[in-house]
């Protein structure tokens, strides 16, 4: 079959409540359970905030392909009632959308939502050839309607037109035989029809043992300096909170005096203050009830281990998976005995009437005096609890679903594009009906939403490169950027259109670069440039080019990207700014901390190389970014043949006059931006000591004017050698350093940290022998083609020349002609093939 669960239960407030657990719980015990079933995840993109969180629940559980999002035009929450017309198209688009996917089976973790929050639900609107299934929690507030309705006038006929849902769908999974019996003499449902797939826990919950000093560190965080009783839960009326302090109260006084009742969980500020103003009145004191407010998972299992007996006075329960919870942890538990929880708890002996203080505190009593009885209460509920599962939970919904569509007989799942379009149609028209008298800023709302759901038969490859279409600064990132998005233009995946695409930090989204693609590709220039992008869940957004302050303010954008099923890719070329900060500008480190930050929270980075990427994971150690379990890591090599960098062209007179200088002596070259990390003043200083024993060596520096350099800028201007042993080369063309490259006999690179070290692999397409620092990235690089040197002092330097040159006249030193090194066409398939494209 093809089930398709509509995940709203764990999308809307009711992901932090049992609903939400509960629908994630039981939908990866199905996906486990498997049977050979496909499933698909559909989400509410107004729901958009818990998008990434459900990515991540199901990562390596189910493809991301396999998670589906839909757009309507919102807001649609059900208690404004302007939002009548919003709320009943959207609900037309949600049933369109799903019979696109053509399922056997929609289950609905939860329908009765969107009354404050965005969540939008039906069944039938369209005629549809799938079964729907609903899970049903209870009927409580139909029940008690004169608690739960009438005083809400605003509530009850959304509440109602739920419910008029529920008992339209083909397949209730009811999760107790209570609530199973609540659909039937309620909602009017066929015994039929509804099938108790019950509940469970998750695995967290169970027996542990505590040191003297982790159990005395939480008893005293909350105030617990005795042995206490336990309540957990909500605190609506229902829960029967005021009988349970009237029974504590009640219970013999030397009881009391030795015990404490612990009420857990957060409450809203007023229904706490009721409850001191109540607990004050039954001569009670906040130490005797202590109210913890809200507390984490652990402290929760930590406090159902510690406490003495577990009560739960509710007068109706769906399940009472509060209940379910303290007896896993080994808490001896009594509790009602009306409507699920007799099933929850399973002994008579722990029963009690609800409605009778004396009932409630008589049981309390009799399992507090009685050890021996207590004990073996413990010891039932642990076993009982063994007898609920989230894998029973599935493998009961997934045979009442398979047993609602008759499976195998299956429906056939491909459609001709003449069968979508009649659907679309049948959308168009239906909307028009809903929308006469609309606005039209409405009705362009409803069509871009639509839109959005449309799925074009190509996969876009959105290639960011914001720097180069501001300002090609001609750094290495940019000779990466220039060069990939060249390969990928001439030779897009299979499947693909590249698009490169720029933004600013100035409004939120991506524009197409169309007048710089054409610029790469030298066909001349688009003039539609400029507009925002479309995607789709199938596309893949690459942030290949790098800005500190453009992408930290896309980083909402790129969670909507995500949200849709967009593959979010960020190339990471260093973290020298971290690790090195004592040779970047002041704001450098801040800057680059907040673009990682940016970073780890998206599905992939992909490294120039193992040691940057050996960096990152260091950094997601120290750091622990939110997303740290999610992001991938993975590394590739960067190319290095100029020719296929859409190099830019151009000698000057000024320097081919230069260039031809060099041709009368040893010429050693460093390439690289002037900044301190690089060490040009160390190579300079090396050779002036090299120049001051009389060795007849000319040094070439290539590389714009950076940050912190001008006295080496100065150093260097006013060298009494420059123009004849010393040169420098500002902000040349490609092809001017090509030249340099032929005419210099080797290349030094001093620098103290790189992403990658692009110039050792110029340098050996050169056959030209190499003298570098003994950095990791360098060896990762070079290898043993090249010639290591260490220390920072110009001394150490110019001893390491000296020594090559030794090694170089006598046919000893390292040679570089043997080096691998990738083409930018290699480059770019490996990281196609990184990205999973």
């Amino acid at each position: 079959m093809r089930i398709v669960v509509d995940m709203q239960g764990a999308q809307t407030g009711s992901r932090f409540r049992g609903i939400g657990r509960y629908s994630l719980a039981l939908t990866k015990a199905m996906l486990k359970e498997g049977r050979g079933h496909e499933f698909i995840l559909l989400l509410n993109g107004l729901l958009d905030e818990s998008i990434p969180f459900i990515r991540s629940e199901f990562r390596g559980l189910l493809p991301n392909e396999n998670i589906r999002v839909w757009n309507s035009h919102g807001p649609v929450y059900g208690f404004d009632s302007r939002n009548s017309h919003r709320k009943n198209v959207a609900e037309l688009i949600r049933e369109s959308y799903i019979s696109g996917l053509k399922p056997d089976v929609l289950l609905i973790t939860s329908m009765v939502e969107g009354f404050g929050d965005n969540a939008v639900h039906s069944v039938g609107r369209i005629p549809s050839g799938y079964a729907t299934a609903a899970i049903f929690y209870d009927a409580i507030p139909l029940i008690q309607s004169d608690v739960y309705l009438k005083p809400n006038p605003d509530f009850e006929p959304l509440y109602r037109e739920k419910i008029d849902y529920l008992g339209k769908a083909d397949l209730l999974l009811a999760i107790s035989e209570s609530s199973r019996g609540e659909a039937i003499s309620y909602l009017g449902v066929a015994e039929s029809s509804v099938v108790n797939i019950s509940a469970a826990v998750d695995d967290g919950f169970g027996v542990m043992e505590f040191t003297s000093e982790a159990e005395s560190e939480i008893r005293k965080k909350f105030g617990l300096d005795r042995p206490f009783l336990m309540y957990s839960g909500a605190t609506d009326d229902r829960k029967n909170h005021f009988s349970l302090f009237d029974a504590y109260a009640s219970i013999r006084i030397d009881l009391r005096r030795r015990y404490q009742l612990a009420i857990v969980g957060g409450m809203p500020e007023d229904h706490l203050d009721r409850f001191f103003a109540y607990i004050g009145k039954k001569g009670l004191s906040r130490n005797d009830v202590r109210f913890t407010g809200r507390v984490s998972d652990d402290e929760l299992v930590a406090l159902y281990n510690l406490c003495h007996l577990y009560v739960f006075p509710s007068l109706h329960e769906g399940f009472g998976l509060p209940a379910l919870e303290a007896m896993s942890c080994g808490a001896p538990v009594i509790g009602s005995n009306l409507t699920s929880i007799p099933e929850v708890i399973g002994t008579a002996d722990a029963y009690f009437d609800p409605s009778s203080i004396t009932s409630i505190a008589r049981k309390i009593e009799e399992y507090l005096l009685d050890d021996d009885k207590r004990l073996a209460l413990r010891s039932h509920g642990i076993e009982q609890a063994k007898k609920f599962s989230w894998e029973n939970c599935a493998r009961r919904a997934l045979g009442a679903m398979e047993a609602c569509v008759g499976y195998p007989g299956l429906l056939e799942k491909i459609g001709d594009s003449s069968e979508q379009e009649a659907e679309e149609g049948k959308l168009i028209r239906l909307i028009a009906d809903e929308s006469r008298g609309v606005s039209r800023a409405e009705l362009a709302g409803v069509a871009l939403a639509i839109a959005r759901n449309e799925e074009p038969d190509f996969r876009r490859l959105f290639i960011d490169v914001s720097e180069m279409v501001q300002r090609d600064s001609r750094t290495g990132i940019q000779r990466v950027v220039r060069s990939i998005l060249k390969c990928l233009l001439e030779s897009p995946p299979d499947g693909f259109v590249v698009e490169p695409v720029f933004a600013t930090e100035d409004g939120v989204g991506y524009r197409y670069a169309n007048r710089y693609k054409h610029v790469i590709l030298g066909d001349g220039e688009s003039l539609n440039d400029g507009k925002p992008i479309d995607f789709s869940r199938r596309d893949v957004f690459v942030c290949l080019d790098m800005q500190h302050n453009v992408q930290p303010a896309q980083r909402g954008f790129y969670a909507k990207l995500r949200a849709s099923g967009v593959k979010t890719v960020f190339v990471l070329y260093d973290l020298l700014p971290i690790y090195m900060p004592q040779f970047f500008p002041a704001d450098t480190y801040s800057d680059h901390s907040r673009w990682l930050g940016v970073v780890a929270e998206f599905d992939q980075v992909v490294c120039i190389s193992k040691a940057v990427a050996s960096d990152f994971e260091q950094w997601i150690i120290e750091n622990k970014p939110e997303s740290q379990a999610s992001v991938n890591i993975e590394w590739f090599h960067i190319g290095a043949d100029i020719d296929a960098s859409v190099p830019t062209a151009g000698v000057s007179e000024q320097e081919r006059v230069a260039i031809q200088k060099l041709s009368t002596t040893r010429v050693f070259l460093t390439v690289g931006t002037l900044e301190p990390r690089k060490f040009q003043t160390q190579v300079l200083g090396a050779f002036e000591i090299l120049w001051s024993r009389g060795l007849d060596l000319t040094l070439v520096i290539v590389g714009k004017q950076g940050w912190d350099v001008l006295p080496l800028v100065s150093r260097i201007k006013d060298h009494e050698r420059f123009g004849e042993q010393l040169f420098w080369f500002d902000s040349i063309s490609d092809e001017c350093l090509a030249n340099i490259y032929e005419s210099s006999d080797c290349l030094i690179a001093a620098s103290m940290g790189e992403g990658f070290g692009l110039p050792l692999i110029e340098a050996a397409q050169s056959s030209m022998p190499i003298i570098a620092r003994d950095i990791p990235v360098f060896k990762e690089v070079a290898g043993d083609f090249a010639f290591y040197f260490s220390g920072v002092e110009d001394i150490d330097l110019a001893e390491a020349v000296q020594t090559w040159c030794d090694l170089y006249d006598t046919n000893r030193a390292p040679s570089s002609k043997g080096m691998k090194w990738s083409s930018w066409e290699q480059s770019t398939q490996r990281l196609v093939s990184l990205i999973g494209i």
